[in-house]
């Protein structure tokens, strides 16, 4: 039988068979049927073509992309941040990043791809502009001695000169940049160490980039103070700056953030806030991505952990994830890889191998419908080593979120509409024990 997950929406039932890639809504004698394996259409559906299970990744080292933090030195003063970012935190030297790109470069025409993939996280990049300046200038020149094309991704908080504004535009295939919704918002997460707004500066460089060859993604963090103003201010951010897309992350708590008192935000208000926000931003041509509730393809990480990804360091440290170390260490994780020394990439074959099986180690998600589409979210916040019992916030809007993106896809919009509409048939879902089928009479006293 095909692993059948089984949730409650409303007086309905969501039958979600995701390697089989079935989804159907039904009534309770629909599913007591396939639960006693009766003869019925859904499990014809069922009996269709079934995809692998998704496994953990073997063999040689093959990054989805090359990631590059030139510093986690950071121009602002977020108030959530737990980057641990400072003003005169260490720079990488400009010939280690140069050294990334030649590997990764060699590394894409050995397994005959046609992209140089390479990503920039920080801090701040641009903070390390020679940085920054260097590798992207090697990238290019690199990919055009082995017949590749380039895709260069930068994620930044947009606080600098017009004039760099303009080469972010120039250089990079995609631009991530990060704006907290209206400016009393922004300003009130994301200012500058003195205290006094950002929102100006991110605002303009936003309108450079708009007009740029860069595809413009918005990113925001969505807390207790800013859910409510989503749908409207996503309205005026797709008005304003013309992005391709708008990503929604909600506030990871730290001790910054706890000091600040900031909290997130409900998850039953965010989930009905950003459903809200998807249509507005829907009407206007832009796409507006929970990346936890995507359902296209079954994973088994959503992040680079797990995907072979190489993410250097300024002091030359490889890693899995773009975390600080001290993040992963207290939740007793180990994601370094190795390190590269004078242009060589020393990997540790038994770290590569702990990364790898770590994605799919995960107890709390066994018995959950999300279990390969938001993969344990972010495994180092949400599904470390250990992570079991009761769902968080995290899984309780993302369950939510999943199972209303289901439904839309059936045509059953109303049906999600109907579900975001009351808190009782949220919780019901959300809080539902297990979701496998096996485990569906005793819980719906059938």
């Amino acid at each position: 039988m095909p692993r059948v997950f089984v949730v409650p929406v409303c007086e309905e039932w969501l039958v979600y068979a995701p390697l089989e890639r079935v989804t159907a809504a039904a009534n309770s004698a629909a599913v007591a049927e396939l639960s006693r394996g009766e003869p019925s259409r859904l499990r014809e559906a069922l009996a269709g073509t079934t995809e692998a299970e998704p496994r953990p990744r073997e063999g040689p080292v093959d990054p989805q992309f090359f990631g590059i933090v030139p510093t986690r030195a950071c121009n602002l003063a977020c108030v959530y941040c737990g980057f641990g970012s400072s003003p005169c935190a260490e720079r990488m030297a400009p010939q280690l990043a140069v050294a990334g790109v030649n590997w990764m470069a060699g590394h894409a025409a050995r397994r005959g791809r046609t992209t140089l993939d390479v990503h920039f996280f920080g801090g701040e990049p641009f903070t390390a502009f020679a940085v920054v300046e260097a590798a992207v200038e090697r990238t290019r020149s690199a990919a055009a001695e082995k017949g590749l094309a380039t895709h260069l991704e930068v994620a930044t908080n947009g606080v600098y000169s017009e004039e760099r504004a303009r080469f972010a535009g120039e250089a990079f295939d995609k631009v991530v940049l990060s704006v907290d919704g209206f400016a009393e918002a922004h300003d009130c997460h994301r200012p500058f160490p003195g205290g006094s707004g950002s929102f100006n500066q991110v605002a303009r460089t936003a309108r450079v980039l708009s007009r740029s060859r860069a595809e413009l993604c918005l990113r925001i963090c969505v807390a207790g103070d800013n859910v409510e103003d989503l749908p409207e201010s996503v309205a005026w951010l797709c008005e304003e700056f013309h992005p391709s897309s708008i990503d929604f992350e909600t506030l990871q708590p730290t001790p910054e953030s706890e000091r600040a008192g900031l909290r997130p935000p409900d998850p039953y208000v965010f989930s009905v806030r950003f459903l809200e926000a998807r249509r507005a931003a829907v009407e206007r041509g832009v796409d507006a991505i929970y990346a936890a509730a995507l359902t296209e393809k079954p994973r088994l990480s959503f992040c680079p952990v797990g995907n072979d990804t190489l993410i250097l360091h300024p002091d030359g440290r490889l890693s899995a994830c773009y975390l600080p170390e001290s993040d992963w260490q207290a939740r007793g994780m180990d994601l370094d890889l190795g390190r590269l020394v004078e242009g060589e990439m020393e990997l540790a074959p038994a770290a590569v191998e702990r990364v790898r099986t770590l994605v799919a180690e995960k107890p709390r998600c066994d018995a959950c419908f999300c279990r390969w589409s938001c993969a344990g979210g972010c495994h180092v916040n949400h599904s470390y080593p250990g992570c079991s019992g009761a769902y968080g916030s995290f899984c309780i809007q993302t369950r939510i979120l999943t199972a209303c993106s289901l439904l839309c896809g059936l045509g059953l919009t109303s049906l999600a509409d109907e579900l975001a509409g009351s808190r009782e048939s949220m919780e019901r879902l959300a809080l539902w024990p297990s979701d496998r089928l096996e485990d569906w009479g005793a819980r719906a006293g059938g």
